[in-house]
């Protein structure tokens, strides 16, 4: 077997679609199969005994001076994957010298990420670590909060989460860039479908998935507000003080044109 070549990844994509098989990838991790490469995009751990209950009106704590933000830098989130193409060559002699020494794939990243358009409002939640859905309190807090902004859980419109990576096959290419076309598409459906007119970020995924440094900005033509992670507000109440002082301005225009 020492000598044996595999087939071009294209090459074996025609062998098995003229052989009539289709290729499958697991969704879960097999007996015996290797660790996958991954890293967690959001490192927020789920707060076991939330400090606060999330009652009503919670979002609305004292204003306070704004710290530094916390979204984490985006610069050693990952290394930037490889966009070197294939070009045809004339073939060559080969030559001696040192043994190539191929990259190793890209890092893939993990994490959930809650889609969903309330009202007027496209929102992108944050999901802790180890959650595959929003939890009731996480829920909750996020209604107190557009409750607010005049809107509620009878104005939600659709709801998808997205779980990455989505394959656990470490052929497939789930890096950093892959994750970012993956929910580019599904905002983008959102805002041709619902036509919100502003998207609210909670914790960090879409700023390190985009390299956003500032806490707000425009996406496409959706302005956004960077908010703090709904699981770090529960877990820390201090973190209820910047998401109302991100709001109060949106707040305050809301009640202006009442």
């Amino acid at each position: 077997m020492s000598g044996f070549t595999p087939l071009p990844e294209a090459s074996r994509q025609h062998y098995l679609e003229a052989m009539g098989i289709d290729s499958w990838y697991p969704r879960v991790r097999l007996p015996a199969a290797p660790a996958p490469l991954i890293f967690d995009l959001d490192d927020t751990d789920y707060p076991t005994s939330p400090a606060d209950s999330a009652g009503p009106g919670d979002a609305r704590a004292v204003p306070a001076p704004i710290p530094t933000p916390e979204e984490r830098p985006t610069a050693d989130a990952t290394e930037p994957l490889s966009t070197g193409s294939a070009t045809a060559a004339e073939p060559r002699a080969e030559t001696a010298g040192p043994p190539v020494v191929r990259s190793k794939a890209a890092p893939v990243p993990r994490f959930a990420l809650s889609l969903s358009v309330v009202g007027d409002y496209l929102i992108a939640d944050t999901l802790a670590r180890g959650l595959s859905q929003p939890t009731d309190t996480g829920q909750q807090l996020l209604l107190n909060i557009l409750a607010t902004l005049g809107v509620g859980a009878a104005d939600v419109r659709t709801h998808h989460v997205v779980q990455w990576p989505l394959f656990t096959n470490r052929k497939v290419d789930q890096g950093l860039d892959q994750a970012r076309v993956y929910v580019d598409e599904k905002l983008d459906q959102f805002i041709r479908q619902y036509q919100p007119s502003m998207m609210l970020s909670f914790g960090a995924v879409m700023p390190k998935l985009q390299g956003w440094q500032q806490p707000q900005g425009d996406y496409g033509d959706v302005p956004w507000v960077g908010l703090p992670s709904l699981y770090q507000m529960l877990n820390e109440p201090m973190k209820k003080a910047i998401c109302w002082h991100r709001l109060k301005p949106l707040i305050q225009s809301i009640d202006r044109n009442a």
